[in-house]
């Protein structure tokens, strides 16, 4: 029952990055911005609530205990500053509409990693903030919509867990070094709340079983893969 730009901004939650369905809800001028910002956040942080149940049903016990050998290589200068810059520069070929969102989040990782901007990147990461409170009226928030679009939010969280669980499960079909299925969880833009998430749901079956670095790969491919999902969404919907 929700107008097509309404829709457009609540299905964004799914992505589990609270930026970027601000972004979306706010070009596509959805009345709901106050109710998807708090379901997008509110799905954030109960990451380590909703996903071990999902993860476990989602898979067996061998399948949990799955060993990924991890081998670490040192990165050079150059090619950290180079990262955000290529990044920027794909996503915006891919998906022009999500530049200004992936953009700034890789704004954040160059002027961290160019080392000359040192108080500027302190700013950034503790001192400026996001805040949402200016939308929480009542006449704006207090809707029965509201709950709908919660509920609506925690079906996409779900279902990014068990896809990116069953992707995982596929993928394994064909590789002759399996993967853990659980770190296709780690998939949605919560960093790095997932990454830890299936890192220890890893060493609960195993004390010798560390996901974490593999699962925060996955989980940094989500922010930016969601941001891209933003900018199609945009392009699709707003024109």
């Amino acid at each position: 029952g929700f107008e097509l730009n309404d829709a457009a901004s609540i299905a964004i939650i799914g992505a589990a990055d609270g930026p970027t369905s601000i972004f979306v809800a706010q070009q596509l001028g959805s009345g709901y911005t106050a109710a998807i910002m708090v379901a997008a956040y509110s799905y954030m942080a109960l990451v380590p609530m909703v996903q071990p149940p999902v993860i476990r049903l989602c898979t067996t016990q061998a399948e949990r205990k799955i060993k990924m050998t991890y081998k670490g290589r040192p990165v050079s200068k150059t090619t950290k500053i180079l990262f955000p810059i290529a990044v920027t520069i794909i996503v915006g070929l891919v998906a022009p509409q999500a530049v200004a969102l992936i953009g700034f989040l890789m704004f954040g990782n160059l002027i961290r990693e160019c080392g000359v901007l040192n108080s500027l990147s302190e700013t950034a990461q503790n001192v400026l903030g996001l805040t949402i409170a200016s939308r929480m009226n009542a006449a704006e928030f207090l809707r029965v919509e509201t709950l709908l679009i919660l509920g609506l939010g925690l079906v996409a969280f779900v279902m990014d867990t068990v896809g990116g669980v069953m992707i995982a499960k596929l993928m394994n079909l064909f590789l002759k070094e399996k993967i853990n299925p659980m770190i296709g969880a780690a998939g949605i833009s919560a960093f790095p709340m997932s990454a830890r998430v299936v890192h220890k749901m890893g060493l609960a079956e195993d004390k010798q079983n560390f996901l974490l670095m593999h699962a925060a790969g996955v989980n940094v491919s989500g922010q930016i893969a969601s941001v891209i999902a933003g900018g199609l969404i945009l392009a699709l919907v707003g024109g």
